[in-house]
């Protein structure tokens, strides 16, 4: 199995992982005061390629599936696409666009 195939079923499973874990915490009543399901898109500005990301993730967080856009799940999220986090800045936002200039 070739590496990116590899990576990408390790990232499936990150996801899963992180998925379930905030269902637990859902029904739990944990971090729902963090529930914002308006947060569609991952911004990354990588500082190892000098390049900046943009994520689509609003088929993942959103409430039919209960996915909770969290830190830590957006981290996980991240890691699984092949970003070191000590060497990223990210956010998410419902906003697809970036703005540029001041």
């Amino acid at each position: 199995m070739s590496d990116s195939v590899k990576k990408w079923h390790e990232m499936q499973g990150e996801i899963k992982a992180s998925l379930q874990a905030d269902k637990e915490m859902a029904a739990a009543g944990i971090g729902q005061e963090n529930k914002n399901v308006e947060n569609q898109y991952l911004f990354v500005l990588d500082y190892l390629d000098g390049k900046v990301y943009r994520y689509d993730i609003s088929s993942l967080g959103n409430e039919e599936n209960n996915w909770i856009p969290s830190y830590e799940t957006c981290e996980a999220f991240l890691i699984g696409a092949g970003h070191s986090i000590s060497n990223i800045e990210w956010m998410a936002t419902k906003t697809k666009n970036l703005e540029h200039g001041n």
